[in-house]
This record gives C-alpha cells, structure tokens and sequence, in this order.
C-alpha cells in the first residue's frame, strides 16, 4: 500500500493538485507492479481518474518547503515553473508510465524508473535515492586553520578575563598548546591554593571551564602569564617555515607549543628534519630567531 500511495503522490504532484510529493524510493518493480485492486482503491478513495487526473474539488495551497503552489505558475526549488508546462509535460510523463508498465518485464522496469529520473530533473525535483540540493547538502569537514595573531592575543585577553583570575596574577603550569584547529590547551595554577592545577582548553571563542589535573615539580613547572605573549605563536611558525623550506625534503609546521621549565620557557618544534640534513632552531621568548644550524 505504501509504494502505491508513493506512486500516485507523485502524479498528482506532477498534476498540481496541491498533494505534496513522495518520492519513489522503493524498487522500480514494487512501485511500478501493484495489486489491482489496491490501485482502485486507492484511486476511488483520492479521486483519482484512469488518466491519473484528480476528480475531486482542487485546493490550491502554499508550503514552506521546495514547493509552493500560486495560480498560474509553480516554484520549485527556487526556479519558477509555467503550470501549463508542468501539466502537459506530467501528462506525458504519466502516457510513458502507463505504457512501460504493461511491458511486465526488467527491462520495463528500468526505462521507467529511467523516465522519472529525466522527468525529476527536467522539474528541478530530488530524483529518487538523492538529497535534495537546496534542503540538504552534504557534511563537509571544515579545517578552520590555527589562530591568527589579533585571534591569539584575544584569547590570551579573555584568559585574563575569567572571573576566577580577575585581579590575580595568572601563572602558566608546564606547557601551552597552540593547535592548527584553532584550539588551545593550557593548564594554570589554582588562583586559591598553589599546590593545585587545572586544565583549560580555548575553543570556538571560549576559554573551558577548569579540570583538575595531578601536577607535580610545581615549582620548577610554572612561568607567569604577563611574560607571554600568545600572538609570538604565529612569528614562530613563519620562522620555522621559512626555514624549512630551505631545506631539502623538510615539511612544514601547523602548530607550535612552549614548555615551562625551571621557571623559563622555550618554543617548540626545535628542530628541522630534511631528506639528508637535521637542523637546530631555538627561538626567543618574544618568538624571534635565536638560532638556526645544522646539527
């Protein structure tokens, strides 16, 4: 019963009679083959005539969706249809179908389903088995790239801003992340008792709230916010990259990280791999070449 009901929605879609559209996703054999009797059925029971004309009183309607019924012309999926057109051309389609359907054999089967994929598209209508355009369109993975350096010192300012470190002085605890998503991952030390450590991360604008996490050699592992400047992240990437590129078989870095120890830090990647050379690059703290040689 359903392929049937899925069959004529169409056609009467087709003949603008204000029935919204199903489309045919069931095999062609089951759509196109019913049980006779069900069709007279259904076709008494929707008013249905032999030529696949409706027979009842026509309401003209409008929707929200793809298709939106006016008086003597149809939008559908954004391009506007002439109503004559679209009649004749579902007469048409409807005098194929009817005719291919009494071949009762594969072939048959898949001229017709054939036919209503030409018609569907001729129409700007979703054929069978695909996404509508306009309403659905596929995932697409979008790689938003690491932070610029005005991004950078924003999110370094609303650190700063978190309520629980405002009017405190904020200190940085073993390392800092800057990831080529855009993200950054940190971990500060308890602004009310020192022997403690959580863990931040910076994502889609917004600082995490605190995880704690076991810490250890706190003394030796933290370096006050006030001498770092997030935005040097990006000054050391395109050092490092410039340098790479003279390198022979050497790639590129997307992200960059400094590590705290006894309570000085340095920038990392330190080192430059190519085909046939390694080097050495350290960097400043404000994020300028220190040094670059061959190892």
């Amino acid at each position: 019963m359903t392929n049937i009901k899925q069959f004529y929605s169409l056609i009467l879609l087709l003949s603008l009679l204000g029935l919204s559209c199903k489309q045919i996703t069931k095999s062609v054999d089951e759509t196109f083959h019913p049980n006779d009797s069900l069709v007279k059925k259904y076709n008494k029971e929707n008013r249905v005539g032999s030529e696949g004309e409706y027979t009842g009183t026509t309401k003209t309607t409008t929707t929200t969706s793809t298709q939106h019924y006016q008086e003597k012309f149809v939008v559908i999926n954004g391009d506007t249809v002439k109503t004559p057109e679209l009649q004749d051309k579902a007469k048409e389609l409807f005098h194929d179908l009817e005719q291919l359907k009494q071949k009762q054999t594969p072939a048959g089967s898949k001229e017709i389903q054939k036919r209503v994929n030409e018609f569907l598209k001729d129409m700007n209508l979703a054929q069978p088995g695909s996404k509508n355009s306009n309403t659905e369109k596929p995932a697409t993975k979008v790689r938003k790239g690491m932070l610029s350096a005005s991004q950078l010192a924003q999110s370094e300012e609303k650190l700063r801003q978190l309520p629980q470190y405002r009017d405190r002085e904020i200190v940085l605890y073993e390392s800092v992340h800057f990831y080529e998503d855009g993200s950054i991952k940190l971990a500060l030390q308890h602004p009310e008792n020192p022997k403690y450590v959580d863990a931040y991360q910076y994502k889609d604008g917004y600082w995490s709230e605190p995880k704690p996490v076991q810490a250890r050699n706190i003394e030796r592992r933290t370096f006050p916010l006030s001498k770092i400047n997030f935005a040097d992240a990006q000054k050391v990437i395109q050092i490092y990259n410039d340098k790479a590129a003279q390198v022979e078989g050497a790639k590129p870095t997307t992200t960059a990280y400094i590590s705290i120890w006894d309570n000085g830090m340095r920038w990392f990647p330190s080192t430059i791999s190519g085909s046939r050379k390694r080097y050495d690059i350290q960097f400043n703290n404000d994020g300028t070449l220190k040094r670059f040689r061959q190892e």
